[in-house]
């Protein structure tokens, strides 16, 4: 007998043994034995869950005549109508593709709808299932809804399905629905380490985490990982490393290596431990998933969700910041509109070196400046106290000094937006203060103060906005945007009132051309100036 492949050999051949589902073989199970069955059903959930493989049994369970005494447990059961089902020569069950078989209306007419009449003969049900439903025209639907709203006594009808959201909810209200949900890992361990003593392999608890780690909760992926390693690897014993390269799966050491070298500045052995990953023949997704893993791994650690001695060293010199760094910067690769992964890869790994450096450098010099300036102000302090009888006024920070000091936490401010395509509306302040807790920036014309509102309306541009406030000024403050006219002016402007009157006033006195163009002249070339012009 040809040797079959390891999903459809061990294949579930009854109700009790499907796996992960619980709460789905329950109901099923009470409506056979409560002979309570509904019509028609729709199992949708991820794709390797057990959806296809559970109305296969559910159908040869209800067909079985020792079911019920069995108490459902069917597997060696040998009436007719079990043999058949088992050997895929039922005429009771017929599996249907509606992805390739079922294009248009007629043949859904032709393979379904104009044989439903039919008897099941000596089995009680006949049961149509329905595998990738969604795939179906709005036509096939619309022929559908008919049978499923008056069906024939003898007739079951299954929709199975990846994406229960494109199924019609006309359709979907006549059907009873379940869910399946994704197999738990350690209950696909146990499976893979019994098929492996099966086929004469040992498996250890570890190696199968591996393997079960990397089927994303399917079983049927699971047991086709499993199948690889047992043709490629013909040692008795399925090790660590060989599953590792059969598979093309990056260990959790080499992200947590790569990180910890970025931490360090150490950029070259960085890309050294990558290119070791490609001459193992590690793909794209493995290494970007083996990445997203370690973030998950910290997070946990982080949040003492979980203890693992493999990451607690990197744990403790990350911050949740960088590792939120590190996951978007990952998320954001799209393996598709790949050519050449590697070097995207690189590119990668140099995006998280300059993130996280940059993030680190602005926060240094901004601590740097506020220390620079408490400690000025701290010197003021000692001299006045040291002479208390001279008459001499206290030393002041001139304006100049103060001026410096603004512009430095300005610009500061301002450059934590250079990576944005609308940085050159943040260019636009020229100048703030802070009244209690209320941070005024101060733009000299109304069009600058729309176009920056514009952006901040967005929530993450908002959330980038007050980070760079807190960044920048070390607290929160709310903020405002307001006309440099209508405001009091910092302390080294004062003197400079009577200048500032008077341009006022000239700039009231021009007409609206007038301070379009000046105003216009501050962002550049004017081919980048068509939404101001417009907006004016």
């Amino acid at each position: 007998m040809e040797e079959q492949v390891l999903y459809r050999k061990w294949r579930p051949k009854s109700l009790t043994s499907i796996l992960g589902q619980k709460e789905v073989v329950q109901i099923l199970s009470n409506s056979i034995i409560s002979d309570r069955l509904s019509h028609s059903f729709v199992f949708s959930g991820p794709s390797g869950t057990g959806k296809t493989s559970t109305a296969r049994v559910f159908a040869k369970s209800i067909n079985c005549s020792t079911a019920i005494e069995k108490n459902l447990s069917i597997d060696d059961c040998t009436c007719n109508s079990c043999n058949d089902i088992n050997n895929y020569s039922s005429q009771s069950i017929i599996e249907l593709d509606a992805a390739s078989s079922i294009r248009q209306v007629e043949d859904l007419t032709e393979v379904m709808l104009d044989k439903i009449n039919f008897l099941p003969g000596a089995n009680n049900y006949k049961v149509y299932i329905l595998d990738e439903v969604h795939m179906l025209s709005r036509h096939s639907f619309n022929a559908l809804l008919k049978t499923l709203e008056e069906p024939p006594k003898h007739l079951i009808i299954i929709l199975v399905t990846t994406d229960p959201e494109k199924i019609p909810q006309t359709i979907m209200s006549r059907c009873q629905i379940l869910e399946f949900k994704s197999i738990d890992d350690q209950e696909i361990i146990n499976k893979l380490i019994k098929i492996a003593n099966s086929e004469n392999k040992l498996l250890t608890n570890e190696n199968a985490k591996i393997i079960a780690s990397h089927s994303e909760g399917s079983l049927r992926n699971a047991e086709n990982l499993l199948e690889k390693c047992i043709i490629r690897l013909k040692q008795e014993n399925l090790d660590k490393e060989s599953i590792e390269t059969v598979l093309g799966i990056v260990n959790s050491e080499v992200p947590i290596s790569i990180i910890e070298n970025i931490l360090n500045k150490n950029l070259d052995i960085s890309f050294k431990l990558l290119n070791d990953q490609f001459e193992k023949h590690s793909n794209f997704g493995s290494i970007t998933n083996s990445f997203r893993e370690v973030c998950r791994n910290l997070l946990h650690y982080k949040y003492k969700l979980s203890s693992d001695s493999n990451i607690e060293r990197l744990g403790q010199k990350i911050s949740v910041d960088q590792i939120k760094i590190i996951s978007n910067i990952v998320n954001e690769l799209k393996p598709s509109s790949f050519t050449n992964p590697k070097l995207n890869l690189e590119i990668m790994i140099l995006n998280i070196f300059d993130k996280i450096h940059i993030e680190n450098s602005n926060f240094i010099t901004t601590e740097n400046k506020i220390s620079e300036s408490y400690d000025k102000k701290t010197i003021t302090n000692k001299s006045t106290i040291q002479k208390p009888e001279e008459s001499i006024p206290p030393i002041q920070k001139s304006s100049t000094d103060t001026s410096n000091d603004d512009n430095i936490l300005l610009k500061n401010f301002i450059e934590q937006f250079a990576d944005l395509d609308w940085s050159w509306k943040v260019k636009a302040i020229n100048n703030y203060n802070i009244n209690e807790n209320t941070l005024n920036l101060l733009f000299t014309h109304q069009s600058q103060i729309n176009y920056i509102n514009q952006e901040v309306s967005n929530p993450i541009n908002l959330k980038r906005f007050t980070e760079a406030i807190k960044n920048t000024w070390n607290k929160d403050l709310q903020f405002n945007f307001t006309l440099n006219l209508d405001i009091n002016l910092l302390p080294n402007q004062i003197q400079n009132n009577n200048n500032e009157n008077t341009e006022t006033n000239n700039l009231r006195k021009t007409n609206s051309n007038e301070i379009f163009y000046k105003e216009a002249s501050k962002y550049g070339s004017f081919n980048k100036l068509k939404e101001i012009k417009n907006e004016s």
